[in-house]
Order: C-alpha cells, then structure tokens, then sequence
C-alpha cells in the first residue's frame, strides 16, 4: 500500500473537538486503502490546562492522527505573530522529521493551505515528494466578512504558491474550485465530495405522526443565519400549524430569546449538540431538511440528509446546487425569508412527490466512505505511476 503523509491546517482535537471534522471524515475514507498518517498542529491559549504532550489516535495498524498542542505566545502585537509562526514551523518539522526516519511516504497531502502548507512546500522542495492539496475554506466569496480579498499580502502569498505548486487540486465542490480559479490562480481541479458515514445515516421509514417534522444542523454561526431560519419558519407557522422545527446544534441563549419574540417556542425543539448517532436518529425521524446559509461550500449534513432520505430546502449557495435538484429538494435565494416560508409550506403540500427510498439510495452510492476514499486513492495512484 502506499505511504501518504496528511498535512492538515485543521483537524478535531481536544481542545477544538469540531474542527475540520469534515477533514477526519476523509481521512476514515481513504485509510483503508494506504498508510495514513496525520499530523496537525493546534495552538491553544496560555492559560490552557491540558497537558499539551502529542495525541497519537491509532485507528487501525495503517492510520493514525498525531495532533501537536502549542501555545500561543504572550508577547504583544506583531511580535506574538512572529513568534508563533517560528514555533509552528520548528515544531512541525521535527515531528514531520520523526516520521520520515521511519516512513518515506509516496503523496504528501496538504489541507487547506494555511498554515500547514508551508510544511507541504518544505518536504516538496527537500524530497520532491508529490504535493496533493484539498482545499475547505468557504473565503472565496464576497459573502463572508473574513473574505480571501480581504486577507493580508502573507495569506494571500501563501495560498497563491500552494496552489500552484501542489501536483494535483482537490476541492470539495466545482463551486470553489471555480471561485479559486477566478480569485486566486488559474488552474484544473478535480472535484472529490465530502463524504457521509452511511453506517448511521441511511433510510430508516418512520412512524407517521401528525407533525411534519423538519429538522436544522449546525453550530448555528454567523454564516448559518439561524435568525433567519427561523424568521422564515415562524412565517410558514402563521400557514399551518402542524410543522415542528428540530434544531440540532450549539444554541445561544440570544437565538432561544429570538424564538421566543417570534412566537414559535411550542414550535421549535433546542436538542443541544448531539453525537452523530443521535443526529443521524432525529434525521431518520425528520421529515425534510432545513439549510438557510449565508455562504457554504458543500456541507455535510446537506449529504448525510439526502442519506436519510430527506428532501432539503436550502439557499442557493456554494455547492449545494451540486447536489440538489427537484427530485430531492428546494434552492431558494440567500436570505429570502419569505421564500423559505413558502417553499416550506409547498415541501408540507407536495411531500408525496418525493421518494424517501430513491433519494437516500442515490446519497449514499455517492458520498459512502468507501467510494470516496477509492476517489482519492486513484488520484494518488495516478501521481506515483
């Protein structure tokens, strides 16, 4: 099997458990096809209490996660920048270092290029060792305040001299990879999807209630605009008042007041946030899916719905529409909340039209682990050959 080397700018750890989650995912994907090792720095405030000691998960005798806990540096401003980035460096490359006594790995995979693509171009340089890079980061847009064209000349440098010199581009969607080649560099791409662990979220028929049940996921950010769902839900509550709202996810106490001013708080369930198998349960239970994005790229829950056989209603954003057509959902424009009422109330009235089973069957023949990760591995086998 191949020796492939993940350099990763985020990944979930102890101190972030939700970061780059999405990336783990890919990584359970393709580590039964090659020796996978990962490493990941996180740095974490001065005042941290966790013992800051390497974490090495081994899945399995071919994966395994090494995540590095660094702390930031107390010293004022520019200076803790400068100090960081040395440490991020020097640290990085010893562990890097330890690995290559051991192991010359065949693809260094880098994902998302800031900051862990400095180390990618290092070993490519110092090895000539093939650079693949995934890129995550929903910033090549106008829609988000944190936006690409916004950033500093040293991001900007960075992302640019990554893209260019990584021997192959894999974004997670068309939607930015297209964004990339209008905003940052002109070159080809393949696109390779997020996947879905279709071992909890498949099609599972649910009892008929006489609630309509829809149900949102996420950590309920800025980007999600959670007021906005559930403005729109409030307006499609006014029209019928038999449709329930789940909302699975990290709820301020500020959004629960909102509900509250909206009048719909018999109406919406808070659960809090919820292990996958609980998540993927509610889903199964859900009777439609619920995405009212500012910005996106091509989410998670939006494949691991469409496995549960949900139709989803969602703004048109990002690469959703990659996803979404009239056999199993709703584009609406971004932040349209009198769409999203309507759409709401035309999912409730013409549910029948669509095809649980047939929806589900599709999604998971798409985004399984075990094609997505056959995905990847051809890619690399590509390269080495």
């Amino acid at each position: 099997m191949l020796n492939v080397l993940w350099l990763s700018s985020w990944y979930p750890n102890k101190y972030d458990l939700y970061c780059g989650d999405f990336i783990q995912r890919h990584a359970l994907a393709v580590a039964p096809f090659c020796n996978l090792r990962v490493i990941m720095i996180q740095f974490v405030p001065i005042n941290w209490q966790v013992p800051l000691a390497v974490t090495e998960h081994i899945t399995d005798h071919s994966f395994t996660e090494t995540i590095i806990y660094l702390k930031k540096s107390s010293l004022p401003s520019p200076f803790n920048k400068i100090v960081n980035q040395w440490n991020y460096m020097k640290v990085f490359k010893k562990h890097v270092n330890e690995y290559l006594k051991e192991i010359t790995p065949d693809i260094v995979h880098v994902h998302v290029p800031v900051k862990a693509g400095i180390i990618g171009l290092w070993l490519k340089r110092k090895l000539g060792i093939p650079l693949v890079l995934t890129e995550h980061c929903g910033i090549y847009n106008d829609l988000v305040p944190d936006k690409f064209l916004d950033r500093g000349i040293w991001f900007k440098n960075l992302v640019k001299r990554v893209m260019k010199n990584a021997d192959v581009f894999l974004p997670v969607s068309k939607y930015l990879g297209d964004c990339i080649n209008e905003l940052v560099v002109k070159r080809s791409f393949t696109v390779i999807n997020n996947v879905a662990n279709t071992q909890l979220f498949y099609y599972n028929p649910a009892q008929n209630t006489p609630m309509f049940w829809f149900v949102h996921v996420s950590m309920m950010y800025y980007h999600k605009n959670p007021k906005g769902l559930l403005k729109g839900f409030a307006e499609a509550a006014k029209l019928n008042n038999n449709i329930r709202l789940r909302m699975i996810g990290d709820a301020s106490d500020e959004l629960i007041a909102y509900t509250d001013e909206l009048g719909i708080s018999n109406y919406v369930v808070y659960t809090g946030i919820l292990s996958q198998e609980n998540v993927a349960q509610l889903m199964q239970e859900s009777d439609a899916f619920l995405l009212f994005s500012f910005s996106e790229n091509m989410p998670c829950v939006v494949a691991e719905a469409l496995c549960c056989g949900m139709p989803v209603i969602s703004t048109n954003v990002g690469g959703i529409s990659e996803s979404i057509d009239e056999s199993n959902g709703i584009m609406i424009p971004s932040n349209d909340t009198k769409q999203l009422a309507l759409q709401i109330e035309a999912m409730v009235n013409n549910y029948k039209h669509y095809d649980r089973k047939k929806i589900s069957e599709e999604a998971i023949a798409r985004y399984n682990y075990q094609t997505i990760g056959k995905q990847i591995i051809e890619v690399y086998e590509s390269i080495v050959k």
